[in-house]
């Protein structure tokens, strides 16, 4: 469904929308230049296009008079400020245009001129547009999902375990994912908040990053932030002998542990295919390889037979993927962030096994848990 359209240096945007899905196009002369999913009247995108640079589309609807204002930014500069009738036509109204002194006004082709004023223009009904877009705004108002989930995520761990476990659980859980969400922030991402989901753990939401050194850093913010929660309960059991915080210690360090196995999606599995995908050549192939039958190795010499499959698919899924990979059109890291991220990674990964190991030689009751999962 279109939204609205306008004209700018002579080249054509159209941003539509599915109701049914949220998802968001950006068309550009009729060619597909961006793309995301967002369940909510307030909406933008960001984009490059070769002769214009960095370009961001923003928008708003308002759903009550079935209009949509928007703005158009070029390089940061804002260059178009405009409102549209909100319908799914393509003959669209759009008044009000505004420009920063010193911007040009040749370039844009809005042709306002010869549009009559909305105040004469006679009201479309647009009904089922604005109801489904309402819907959507409802469904935006995600406190009330995230909510939910939270409490089933309570629910289902207090029946597991204890409701003092499913509380420290989620914290662990809710942790690990603001690591995520405050890296995003950190370059600038728009992100959707985090998501908890019974059985599955976390989800922090939020758009693609665009180098490999951004999915790097955050993928590892959440496992970082992981550590830094899984060593203040360590703290407090060495300090206290809390059985209750040896034990959580120990789970929290098993779940993010986890999330840095090499597979695709998780944590672990971003931040290898960052690594080897920025080399764009087989020698980082080869050096993965090399890497991951070493750790296969010393995994296997240790017990921990969970890992050596996990490595393996790892690899796999990274083989399966290579072409796939090479042609992704992001920044790679250069050789001082391939090796500061590899060792960044592995030594994330170390602490985090250390600590399962050493609450386990503790005996502690419950600690086995990890061990077995490890070894299994």
């Amino acid at each position: 469904m279109q939204v609205f359209t306008f004209a700018y240096a002579g080249r054509e945007f159209v941003v539509a929308v599915t109701p049914a899905t949220g998802e968001e196009t950006v068309h550009v002369d009729g060619e597909l230049v961006s793309h995301a999913r967002h369940f909510n009247p307030v909406s933008e995108q960001r984009f490059d296009l070769p002769d214009l640079g960095e370009v961001r589309i923003a928008f708003q609807m308002n759903l009550p008079v079935s209009r949509v204002n928007y703005q158009l930014w070029i390089n940061a500069v804002q260059v178009l400020g405009a409102e549209a009738e909100l319908s799914s036509r393509q003959d669209w109204q759009t008044t009000d245009q505004q420009q920063p002194a010193g911007q040009g006004s040749g370039d844009a082709t809005l042709a306002e001129t010869n549009i009559p004023s909305p105040k004469s223009a006679p009201a479309k009904s647009n009904s089922w547009i604005s109801l489904g877009l309402v819907g959507l705004k409802l469904l935006k108002t995600v406190q009330v999902v995230k909510v939910a989930l939270l409490a089933a995520s309570v629910a289902v761990y207090s029946v597991m375990f204890t409701v003092e476990f499913a509380l420290a659980l989620i914290g662990v859980l809710v942790f690990h994912e603001y690591g995520h969400l405050r890296a995003m922030k950190k370059f600038g991402i728009p992100t959707k908040g985090m998501y908890l989901i019974p059985f599955v753990g976390g989800l922090a939401v939020g758009d693609l990053p665009k180098t490999r050194w951004q999915d790097v850093y955050i993928s590892m913010m959440g496992p970082v932030f992981g550590l830094i929660m899984t060593l203040v309960f360590y703290v407090v059991y060495l300090v206290t002998e809390s059985h209750f915080a040896g034990l959580v210690a120990s789970t929290s360090a098993l779940l993010n542990l986890f999330n840095l196995i090499p597979v695709y999606p998780l944590d672990g599995g971003r931040v290898v295919k960052s690594l080897v995908f920025s080399g764009r050549n087989y020698l980082a192939l080869i050096a993965l390889l090399s890497i991951s039958a070493l750790c296969f190795v010393l995994a296997w010499k240790m017990g921990f037979y969970f890992i050596t499959f996990f490595i393996v698919i790892g690899v796999i899924d990274i083989v399966a993927g290579w072409r796939v990979g090479l042609a992704e059109d992001i920044t790679p890291l250069n050789r001082y962030g391939l090796w500061f991220s590899l060792l960044w990674y592995l030594a994330i990964v170390a602490l985090f096994l250390g600590m399962i190991v050493m609450i386990a030689q503790d005996a502690l009751p419950g600690s086995e848990i990890a061990m077995k999962v490890l070894s299994s």
